[in-house]
């Protein structure tokens, strides 16, 4: 019987994991596609945050290790127009009540879905509206 209640354990943790892991991948999609929003007023595209800010908030969270420290963080760079207003609230509202290991891991899929948004030279009016991870990657995979 114990043998049962075991196998039980493992597989709600395996659905607990999976259901957090997806949901972590949609909040990073929308995070990331907000990113990738045109700057307003610019002969060529440029996002309103640019890569070296979105590795900034990984790479600040993995050295000081303080979700309180990261949130103010992400409000001074939103303050010096690093991030712009929406994605900012997005990142803020997103990070508030998460612990480090999840918000490492979520801040990991932004970066990983903004890499591929621009790398990819996805334009932002064909994603804007997507809401998860899965939409995104149908739109990708059209051929």
């Amino acid at each position: 019987m114990g043998g049962i209640m075991i196998v039980k354990s493992y597989i709600h943790k395996d659905v607990n994991r999976n259901v957090s892991s997806q949901n972590l991948l949609d909040t990073a999609t929308r995070i990331a596609i907000s990113a990738i929003k045109p700057k307003p007023n610019r002969q060529r595209y440029e996002p309103v945050v640019n890569t070296s800010t979105i590795n900034s908030l990984l790479s600040f969270l993995q050295s000081r290790r303080d979700m309180n420290e990261l949130l103010l963080y992400i409000m001074r760079q939103a303050g010096r127009e690093e991030i712009d207003e929406d994605t900012g609230k997005l990142l803020l509202a997103s990070l508030k009540d998460k612990e480090m290991k999840e918000a490492v891991n979520l801040l990991g899929y932004v970066k990983w879905v903004y890499d591929a948004l621009t790398g990819l030279g996805v334009n932002y009016n064909n994603v804007r509206n997507v809401k998860t991870f899965k939409e995104l990657v149908s739109i990708l995979s059209k051929v």
